[in-house]
Protein backbone atom coordinates (compact mmCIF):
# COMPACT_ATOMS: atom_id res chain seq x y z
CA UNK A 1 0.00 0.00 0.00
CA UNK A 2 1.33 3.29 -0.84
CA UNK A 3 2.18 6.03 1.66
CA UNK A 4 -1.02 7.86 2.11
CA UNK A 5 0.99 11.25 2.48
CA UNK A 6 2.03 10.09 -1.62
CA UNK A 7 0.18 12.67 -3.50
CA UNK A 8 0.62 15.48 -0.63
CA UNK A 9 4.40 14.49 -0.43
CA UNK A 10 4.31 14.85 -4.49
CA UNK A 11 2.82 18.33 -4.36
CA UNK A 12 5.18 19.87 -1.71
CA UNK A 13 8.09 18.80 -3.32
CA UNK A 14 10.51 22.01 -4.11
CA UNK A 15 11.90 21.80 -7.85
CA UNK A 16 15.39 20.77 -8.14
CA UNK A 17 16.37 24.03 -9.78
CA UNK A 18 14.00 26.34 -7.81
CA UNK A 19 14.40 29.69 -9.16
CA UNK A 20 15.47 32.47 -6.44
CA UNK A 21 13.36 35.17 -5.26
CA UNK A 22 15.20 37.74 -3.85
CA UNK A 23 13.59 40.42 -1.61
CA UNK A 24 14.16 43.95 -1.81
CA UNK A 25 12.58 45.92 1.23
CA UNK A 26 11.96 49.69 0.89
CA UNK A 27 10.62 50.07 4.42
CA UNK A 28 13.20 53.10 4.95
CA UNK A 29 11.98 54.41 2.20
CA UNK A 30 8.39 53.69 1.17
CA UNK A 31 7.81 53.51 4.82
CA UNK A 32 8.57 57.27 5.69
CA UNK A 33 6.48 58.54 3.11
CA UNK A 34 3.83 57.70 4.58
CA UNK A 35 1.61 60.43 6.76
CA UNK A 36 2.77 60.60 10.26
CA UNK A 37 5.94 58.51 9.83
CA UNK A 38 9.40 59.92 11.20
CA UNK A 39 12.23 57.36 12.32
CA UNK A 40 15.28 58.45 14.27
CA UNK A 41 18.39 57.62 12.95
CA UNK A 42 18.39 54.95 15.91
CA UNK A 43 15.16 53.65 14.47
CA UNK A 44 16.52 53.28 10.87
CA UNK A 45 19.92 51.33 12.12
CA UNK A 46 17.88 49.14 14.25
CA UNK A 47 15.14 48.08 11.63
CA UNK A 48 18.20 47.87 9.09
CA UNK A 49 19.77 45.25 11.45
CA UNK A 50 15.73 43.28 12.12
CA UNK A 51 15.49 43.20 8.15
CA UNK A 52 18.87 42.15 7.94
CA UNK A 53 18.13 39.49 10.17
CA UNK A 54 14.58 38.45 8.82
CA UNK A 55 16.85 37.58 5.44
CA UNK A 56 15.86 39.96 3.36
CA UNK A 57 18.08 40.56 0.15
CA UNK A 58 18.11 44.29 -0.70
CA UNK A 59 17.20 47.37 1.93
CA UNK A 60 16.28 50.41 0.55
CA UNK A 61 16.93 54.00 1.53
CA UNK A 62 17.50 57.32 0.22
CA UNK A 63 20.52 59.22 1.38
CA UNK A 64 19.06 62.28 -0.58
CA UNK A 65 15.74 63.26 1.43
CA UNK A 66 18.13 65.24 4.42
CA UNK A 67 21.04 65.19 6.51
CA UNK A 68 19.76 62.89 8.85
CA UNK A 69 19.23 60.19 6.09
CA UNK A 70 22.34 60.57 4.70
CA UNK A 71 24.17 59.63 7.75
CA UNK A 72 21.58 57.05 8.67
CA UNK A 73 22.61 55.69 4.82
CA UNK A 74 26.41 55.92 5.89
CA UNK A 75 25.70 54.60 9.33
CA UNK A 76 23.74 51.46 7.72
CA UNK A 77 26.56 50.64 4.97
CA UNK A 78 28.93 49.96 7.82
CA UNK A 79 27.56 47.87 9.59
CA UNK A 80 28.32 45.20 7.62
CA UNK A 81 24.87 43.78 7.29
CA UNK A 82 24.51 40.55 4.81
CA UNK A 83 22.25 42.20 2.72
CA UNK A 84 23.17 44.94 0.27
CA UNK A 85 22.37 48.06 1.11
CA UNK A 86 20.85 50.52 -2.14
CA UNK A 87 20.99 53.91 -1.92
CA UNK A 88 18.12 55.55 -3.68
CA UNK A 89 17.97 58.52 -5.95
CA UNK A 90 16.95 60.36 -9.29
CA UNK A 91 18.73 59.52 -12.26
CA UNK A 92 20.85 62.74 -11.56
CA UNK A 93 24.93 62.65 -11.43
CA UNK A 94 24.60 64.80 -8.29
CA UNK A 95 22.42 61.84 -6.72
CA UNK A 96 24.53 59.24 -7.60
CA UNK A 97 27.51 61.38 -6.16
CA UNK A 98 25.64 60.99 -3.10
CA UNK A 99 25.44 58.02 -3.16
CA UNK A 100 29.23 57.43 -3.84
CA UNK A 101 29.73 60.02 -0.88
CA UNK A 102 27.76 57.17 1.42
CA UNK A 103 30.49 54.35 0.19
CA UNK A 104 27.23 52.25 -1.25
CA UNK A 105 28.13 49.35 -3.67
CA UNK A 106 24.76 49.51 -4.85
CA UNK A 107 22.70 52.60 -6.21
CA UNK A 108 19.41 52.93 -7.58
CA UNK A 109 17.73 55.32 -9.62
CA UNK A 110 14.53 56.55 -11.12
CA UNK A 111 13.21 57.60 -13.93
CA UNK A 112 9.48 58.85 -14.85
CA UNK A 113 8.73 57.52 -18.35
CA UNK A 114 4.84 57.85 -19.30
CA UNK A 115 4.01 60.37 -21.63
CA UNK A 116 2.10 62.96 -18.41
CA UNK A 117 5.35 61.76 -16.25
CA UNK A 118 7.40 63.30 -19.22
CA UNK A 119 5.35 66.08 -19.93
CA UNK A 120 4.15 67.28 -16.70
CA UNK A 121 6.47 66.44 -14.15
CA UNK A 122 9.94 66.56 -15.68
CA UNK A 123 9.05 68.46 -18.49
CA UNK A 124 11.88 66.65 -21.03
CA UNK A 125 10.81 64.78 -23.91
CA UNK A 126 11.24 60.92 -24.53
CA UNK A 127 14.85 61.54 -26.33
CA UNK A 128 16.37 63.60 -23.14
CA UNK A 129 14.58 60.88 -20.90
CA UNK A 130 16.62 58.28 -22.98
CA UNK A 131 19.74 60.09 -22.65
CA UNK A 132 19.33 61.04 -19.15
CA UNK A 133 18.53 57.28 -18.48
CA UNK A 134 21.70 56.34 -20.12
CA UNK A 135 23.89 58.85 -19.07
CA UNK A 136 23.30 58.00 -14.87
CA UNK A 137 23.96 54.20 -15.49
CA UNK A 138 26.97 54.80 -17.49
CA UNK A 139 28.21 57.73 -14.87
CA UNK A 140 26.94 55.27 -11.83
CA UNK A 141 29.07 52.16 -13.39
CA UNK A 142 31.93 54.20 -14.08
CA UNK A 143 32.69 54.68 -10.93
CA UNK A 144 32.62 51.25 -9.39
CA UNK A 145 28.73 50.76 -8.72
CA UNK A 146 26.21 48.45 -9.44
CA UNK A 147 22.92 49.82 -10.34
CA UNK A 148 19.47 48.94 -10.10
CA UNK A 149 17.23 51.31 -12.83
CA UNK A 150 13.36 52.30 -12.35
CA UNK A 151 11.82 53.01 -14.96
CA UNK A 152 9.15 54.69 -12.82
CA UNK A 153 5.34 55.06 -14.43
CA UNK A 154 6.06 52.32 -17.08
CA UNK A 155 2.92 50.57 -17.03
CA UNK A 156 1.84 53.61 -18.43
CA UNK A 157 4.25 54.55 -20.67
CA UNK A 158 4.23 54.11 -24.39
CA UNK A 159 5.33 50.21 -24.50
CA UNK A 160 8.07 50.82 -27.76
CA UNK A 161 9.56 53.62 -25.73
CA UNK A 162 9.57 51.29 -22.20
CA UNK A 163 11.52 48.56 -24.15
CA UNK A 164 13.88 50.87 -26.10
CA UNK A 165 14.54 52.53 -22.33
CA UNK A 166 15.26 48.92 -20.92
CA UNK A 167 16.97 47.98 -23.62
CA UNK A 168 19.51 50.67 -23.60
CA UNK A 169 20.28 50.65 -20.00
CA UNK A 170 20.80 46.96 -20.27
CA UNK A 171 23.69 47.62 -23.20
CA UNK A 172 24.47 50.46 -20.79
CA UNK A 173 25.39 48.10 -17.89
CA UNK A 174 22.68 48.49 -15.52
CA UNK A 175 22.68 45.47 -13.14
CA UNK A 176 18.52 44.84 -12.56
CA UNK A 177 15.80 46.59 -13.77
CA UNK A 178 12.59 47.61 -11.71
CA UNK A 179 8.94 47.67 -13.52
CA UNK A 180 6.46 49.31 -11.13
CA UNK A 181 3.16 49.71 -11.69
CA UNK A 182 3.57 53.55 -10.10
CA UNK A 183 0.19 54.11 -9.59
CA UNK A 184 -1.31 50.73 -9.41
CA UNK A 185 -3.92 50.22 -11.99
CA UNK A 186 -2.18 46.88 -13.33
CA UNK A 187 -4.24 43.68 -12.29
CA UNK A 188 -2.44 40.46 -11.37
CA UNK A 189 -2.13 39.37 -15.12
CA UNK A 190 -1.82 42.58 -16.43
CA UNK A 191 1.79 42.67 -14.39
CA UNK A 192 2.56 39.07 -15.34
CA UNK A 193 2.08 40.55 -19.22
CA UNK A 194 4.14 43.76 -18.33
CA UNK A 195 7.29 41.98 -17.20
CA UNK A 196 6.90 39.24 -19.89
CA UNK A 197 7.06 42.07 -22.47
CA UNK A 198 10.36 43.33 -21.06
CA UNK A 199 11.55 40.37 -20.60
CA UNK A 200 11.60 39.33 -24.27
CA UNK A 201 13.93 41.62 -25.12
CA UNK A 202 16.05 42.11 -22.05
Amino acid sequence: MKDPNHYADMYNAYEKNPKKIRVLDSTLREGEQHPGVSFTNKQRIQIAWMLDYFGVDQIEISPIVSKDHKEATKTIIKQGLTADIVSHGRALKEDIDISLDCDAKWCAAYLGISDIHLKDKLRISREEALERAVGTVEYAKSHGLKVRFTVEDGSRAEPEFLLTVCKAIEEAGVDRISLPDTVGILRPIGMYNFVKKVREVV
